[in-house]
Order: structure tokens, then sequence, then C-alpha cells
């Protein structure tokens, strides 16, 4: 377990940032007085915001005084967890803008609906987070605040399909054309996303004595579950081996993404791809969280709150496939959205 791979000193940081947005200034000033621009970028605007956030955050001020300029600001901890999520963001953008440049999907388009999704899959796994753990915290700012707690993936889920959703409506593109694009690189993010979970000690699992059990360490999550519940003594170095259900999803994560790139080879319409991830990880993420033995996952009845989205999403995955079948059977071929430039829904 590494929660923290490096710390980076933040009033450096801040300064670099602001050193950027100066220079990216006098670029475009010079760019729009020639006529070479005609929109200011807004580039610098966020590199102020970014130096302002850590000025406040590691500073300790909001105002920036004389003091707190001159004084010793709080260094900036790079988490394993930002490190994995940032990783599959950007593997995710470079997949997902090859295969729908593959799919007939203007890169322009490709590129703002991705950006917008990304952005929306983070709000929703936040969102869905503090929904289902309330009373840890104590208002607004620490809701935001991404180091107390984590996100659920399905909440990012959710959250990237609803702005997917707006972006392929606003530009006439095919909800099913885009879904089958960027599906894979879902699954790949949840594969490489789970990695950090790994070396982050989050979304541990269940005690177990099989041979690839795996204990953590003296401070981590799953070590401080088993003192309160009395599996270990406060003393102890590690905690009770537990099965590694966060490698558990990576694999899940990996292996539908190999199975989704073949079923794009193999496709016969637009949405196989899609349901394919829908169904698999519906059906798989459930039986993982029956192994998991975290406390803060929520819970609707006796189910979790990733199982009881997973049978949903099982479910509207299976009555959108029985449609799709029936259309594809009464129309062969007008579902192929990958070979033509339809704009329009079925």
């Amino acid at each position: 377990m590494r929660q923290i791979l490096v710390e980076l000193p933040s009033k450096a940081l801040a300064v670099l940032a602001i050193c950027l947005a100066i220079a990216v200034l006098i670029r475009d000033l010079l760019q729009y007085r020639s006529k070479a621009i005609r929109a200011w970028s807004s580039t610098p605007w966020l590199l102020f915001g970014g130096a302002w956030a850590l000025l406040g955050l590691r500073g300790g001020s909001w105002v920036p005084t004389r003091s707190v300029l001159v004084g010793p600001w709080v260094s900036l901890p790079i988490f394993s967890y930002g490190v994995m999520l940032g990783t599959s963001l950007v593997v995710g953008w470079f997949l997902v803008m090859k295969l729908a440049k593959k799919d007939g999907v203007p890169n322009s388009d490709a590129g703002r609906i991705y950006m917008w999704s990304a952005v929306w899959s983070m709000v929703g796994a936040r969102a869905l987070y503090v929904l289902t753990n309330l009373s840890s915290f104590d208002g607004f700012l620490d809701a935001v605040m991404l180091h107390k707690g984590g996100m659920v993936a399905y909440g990012g889920m959710i959250g990237g399909f609803l702005a997917s959703w707006y972006g392929c409506f606003r530009r006439g593109i095919p909800l099913l054309k885009w879904a089958d694009a960027s599906a894979p690189a879902v699954v790949l993010g949840t594969g490489i996303t789970r990695i950090g979970c790994f070396l982050y000690g989050c979304d541990f699992g269940r005690p177990s004595s099989l041979p690839w059990a795996l204990a953590f360490p003296n401070g981590s999550a799953a070590w401080d579950h088993h003192i309160r519940i009395g599996l270990v003594t406060p003393d102890a170095a590690w905690s009770m081996p537990v099965h590694p259900t966060q490698l558990y999803e990576s694999l899940v994560g990996f292996a539908l993404f190999g199975f989704l790139m073949w079923l794009r080879k193999h496709r016969t319409f637009s949405g196989q791809v899609f349901l394919g991830w829908v169904l698999g990880y519906g059906t798989l993420r459930p039986l993982i969280e029956l192994l998991r033995d975290d406390e803060q996952r929520g819970n609707v009845g006796p189910l979790s709150t990733s199982q009881f989205i997973g049978i949903i999403s099982v479910t509207f995955g299976l009555a959108l496939l029985a449609i799709l079948l029936r259309k594809n059977k009464l129309k062969p071929g007008s579902l192929r959205y990958w070979e033509s430039n339809q704009t329009s829904e079925p």
C-alpha cells in the first residue's frame, strides 16, 4: 500500500502556474492583435484559479498577504489514487478519440463530449459517495474535499452517461454510436483506477484464508476496521488477510476491455458494445460486492448501493437488448451507425 506517491512544494507550483498564466496571456494578446485568433483562451484563468486554490488550501489563507507569501506552505501530496484516476482519463482520451474516428464521430465533437463526460463522471462519483455517507460530512466544504472520503464508480458511470447523452443530443450524434466508442475506455479506466484503490488501501474485502489474500499495514482502512470489530489488537502491525477486491475489479475491467474490443470487430448493430459493458459490469460488480467489507458503501435494503444499481442496469440492459434485436431483425442494417452518417436515434 502506498497512499502518497510524492509530495510537491505547493508554493513553487503556485508561482509556476502564475508565470504560465502570464505567458499565455501575453501570447494570446500578441496573436489577438495580429488577428491570428478571434477569442481569448481560458487557460490563463484556469491557471490563476489553480494558484489561488493552492494559496487557500496549502498556504492557509485565501488572501495573498505578505505573511502568507513569505511563510511556509503545506506541501501538496500526490495520492496514488489520483494518479491512477488521471492516468485512466488520459488513456481513455486517446482510446475514445481513436475509436470515435473509426465510427465516424468528428474529432471536435468527440473531444468535447469526452471532456464534459469526464468532468461529470467525477462529479457523479463524488456525489453518490456523499449521498451514501451523509453522516460523515459536516458541511458542503467537507463534501467537495476529495481527500475526505472517496468516490463511487457507478456514480461516475451515471454522471458520464448523462453528460454523453446531452452532448450527443446537442450535436445530433446517435447515442448508441458514441456509446460503442466510449464503453471500452470506461472499463479500461475501471481497471486502471482500481489499482489506485489498491495502492490507497480502500475498498478492501472480507477476511480470507485464500493463498492470494493480502494483509494491509497499520493505519490502513482495513487495519482500522479490524481494530474496531476486534479481529486484531491495536498493537498489530497488519490487518487480517483479506480478499483483494480492488484487484478483482481491476481484472474485471481489463477482461471486459478485451471482450468489448473483440465485440467491436464482430458487432452487427450499434449498441452491442455498450450493452456488453452494461450487462458484463452490472453482473460482475454485484458479485464482487459480496466479498467487500468496507463500510462506506451505502445500502438499499439488504443490497449495497452498487448491487442495487447493478441489478437495475442489467434489467435496463436486457430490455434495451430486446428492443435493438427486434429493430435489427425488422430492418437489417438500419442500426449500423458506424457505417454511415446517420443522425437519428432508433
